[in-house]
């Protein structure tokens, strides 16, 4: 009897003493971790306000590789969340929400998971560094324990596993980042358009990379477009497009794209319909190396042939981020580089090779100075995000006629 109380005593002495420990313990917790990444505050913030492509680079599915994701609220910004469900223990099930967003400065996130706490949250500060090509990126974690004993001790593991997780998720984020182009895209409007897919003819070519070069190589597929219009009697439904194919480090590969009026076509005698390009999906040696294909059939791209040098299809359909640029054509390619950059970090899907970049020419070069002209260009994206290009202004109302002089002629 006397062992059992003894024992009684001792287990009372030891919770009173772990009861006094916890109260000593801190009432909430704190760990930080940082890392230098060569792009500026602008990338970094978008791709950190947004869960787009959270699952792939994010350390949920380095923990789990079977986690299924799901995204909530709107897409960037205060109250976009992803939510996450997996069967192992670590991660197990969770989320994040964007709760706080102080420009290019900060962004907090809400944590939702198996820690113990609350008011759990990631504190994600970025500083720019040398100019503005580096910055700081410092990732924080900090949580609530109270009164909670039991969570006051699991602060003692808060080196454990929160700041593992932190220190994977700035890795992974620095990689990330590693594969944008590193374009400074903070001053250029960038939208989400309806882009709407209109029966154009096509002059595949291309031209070593000087504005003369590519301008006459335009010119010329431009008069073998209009022949054909004057033929088939057609006329041009809207300006020019111009669809890079490939920026080479010596020539550009490009097609120079008029929309028409009129999907239908008559080539030698037989009526075709001009519809979406549908390429092959395998070439064998003996079809590359066939001879080209005649007028009424479809090249290896799945376009209507129509002349040895124009081929006919319906341009892209579909979603596609656009800004608009005023100057020379020599900063088009900076244009490309800038949608690239702004896609990857907020997250949009986009494949360049199967819809590739375009731009659309809506002043007269004949009238316009170089470095005057004014472009649309155009990334094709995957996601079905919602259009907010604004509408195109209005046409100005026509000047009213001047009053004739006293005593003109009549």
């Amino acid at each position: 009897m006397t062992r059992i109380l003894e024992f009684i005593v001792a287990a009372v002495i030891v919770f009173a003493l772990a009861v006094i420990i916890g109260v000593a313990l801190p009432s909430s917790g704190h760990i930080e971790r940082s890392v230098d990444i060569s792009h500026n505050t602008r990338h970094i913030g978008d791709m950190l306000s947004n869960y787009r492509r959270y699952a792939d680079w994010g350390v949920v599915r380095m923990l789990d590789n079977k986690a299924q994701f799901a995204l909530e609220g709107p897409d960037f910004g205060k109250g976009a969340k992803v939510v996450w469900t997996s069967t192992k223990p670590n991660p197990g099930n969770g989320s994040y929400e964007v709760t706080e967003k102080d420009g290019d400065k900060s962004i907090v996130w809400k944590v939702d998971n198996l820690w113990n706490g609350t008011n759990k949250h990631y504190t994600i500060t970025l500083e720019p560094q040398k100019n503005g090509r580096i910055t700081k990126v410092t990732w924080a974690y900090d949580v609530d324990y109270g009164w909670d004993l039991i969570a006051r001790y699991s602060g003692l593991y808060i080196n454990g596993d929160p700041a593992t997780q932190i220190q994977l998720h700035l890795a992974s984020l620095q990689q990330q980042m590693a594969a944008i182009p590193n374009v400074d895209y903070t001053t250029t409007e960038i939208f989400v358009a309806d882009v709407q897919g209109q029966p154009q003819l096509v002059v595949p070519t291309q031209a070593p990379r000087s504005l003369d070069e590519v301008a006459a190589a335009t010119d010329t597929a431009m008069k073998e477009i209009a022949a054909v219009m004057k033929i088939q009697k057609i006329n041009p439904a809207g300006p020019r497009h111009t669809t890079t194919v490939e920026w080479g480090d010596e020539n550009y590969v490009f097609d120079v794209g008029q929309p028409v009026d009129s999907a239908n076509l008559k080539i030698d005698g037989k009526d075709y319909v001009i519809g979406p390009a549908m390429p092959q999906a395998v070439q064998t040696a003996e079809e590359s190396e066939a001879a080209a294909p005649l007028p009424g059939n479809m090249d290896r791209k799945g376009n209507l042939v129509v002349t040895d040098k124009v081929v006919a299809r319906t341009g892209y359909n579909g979603k596609a981020l656009v800004t608009t640029w005023v100057g020379s054509p020599a900063g088009l390619p900076l244009m490309r580089l800038s949608l690239k950059a702004y896609a990857m970090a907020m997250g949009y899907r986009f494949n360049e090779n199967a819809n590739r970049y375009f731009d659309v020419m809506l002043t007269d070069p004949a009238t316009v100075a170089d470095d005057e002209q004014q472009f649309k260009v155009y990334l094709p994206i995957l996601d079905n995000a919602v259009a907010n290009e604004p509408a195109a202004a209005p046409p100005a109302p026509a000047a009213p006629p001047a009053p004739a002089a006293a005593g003109g002629q009549h």
